[in-house]
C-alpha cells in the first residue's frame, strides 16, 4: 500500500530530525513585541521584572521588545494630572508549546523552559488613568462610580470565562484568585477616590 508506506517515511522523518537537532526548538522565540497604551494616551510607562527595569516608553502607545520569562511584569504609567497607576501583567503558557513536546522533543521544551520561549505576556495592555482632581464632588463621585461599575462587569466577564475553560479541581480556585483581584482593584480606585482634589 504506498499510501501507508508514504506515511510512515514521513513520520519517520520527522521523529529523526527531531533526534538529530537535539538542541533546536520550534517556539516563536525567546522575545516578544508588547504594546502599551494608556486611557488616556500620552503616558510615561515603564516595565520592570524582579524589581529591574527591562523597558520604557517615553509616552504612549508605544511598543517594546520584551523577553519572555515565567515572572510577571510590572507596568508602571505615569501622566500630569493623573494618579501614578500600575498593572500586573501575567505570563501564560504559549499554544505551540504543545507543538513542540509533539515534533521538538523533551530536549526542545527544556531549552524552550530555560529560555524563557515557553512563557508569553499579553501583545497589548491598556492601563487605566485616573485623574487626581475634579472640578466638583458630583463629577468626581461619577467618574469613580462608572469606573467600580466597569471593575464589577469585567469580573464577571472573567469568572464567566473562567467557569467555562477551567477543569473541575481549579475552578474554585481560580474564580477565587480573580474575586481577591476585584477586591484589591476596588480598594485601590476608592483610596484614589478618598484622595483626588475638588478644584476650588
Amino acid at each position: 500500500m504506498p499510501g501507508r508506506n508514504s506515511f510512515l517515511l514521513i513520520a519517520a522523518a520527522l521523529l529523526l530530525g527531531a533526534f538529530t537537532t537535539g538542541c533546536a526548538t520550534i517556539t516563536k522565540g525567546s522575545s516578544q513585541s508588547v504594546t502599551i497604551n494608556t486611557d488616556p494616551p500620552g503616558a510615561n510607562c515603564t516595565m520592570s521584572r524582579e524589581g529591574a527595569m527591562i523597558g520604557a516608553v517615553a509616552q504612549t502607545p508605544g511598543t517594546l521588545l520584551v523577553e519572555k520569562d515565567k515572572d510577571t511584569v510590572t507596568v508602571n504609567c505615569k501622566k500630569e494630572g493623573y494618579f501614578e497607576s500600575a498593572l500586573a501583567m501575567e505570563a501564560s503558557i504559549q499554544g505551540m508549546t504543545f507543538g513542540n513536546i509533539l515534533f521538538g522533543g523533551i530536549i526542545g521544551v527544556a531549552i524552550d523552559g530555560v529560555s524563557g520561549a515557553l512563557h508569553q505576556y499579553p501583545p497589548l495592555v491598556t492601563v487605566l488613568l485616573t485623574p487626581d482632581a475634579f472640578d466638583s464632588a458630583e463629577n468626581r463621585d461619577k467618574f469613580f462610580d462608572r469606573r467600580r461599575l466597569s471593575l464589577l462587569e469585567e469580573h464577571g466577564r472573567t469568572e464567566e470565562s473562567i467557569l467555562k475553560n477551567c477543569e473541575a479541581p481549579d475552578c474554585e480556585a481560580q474564580t477565587k484568585v480573580a474575586k481577591e483581584q476585584m477586591n484589591n482593584a476596588i480598594i485601590m480606585l476608592e483610596q484614589k477616590r478618598t484622595l483626588a482634589r475638588v478644584r476650588q
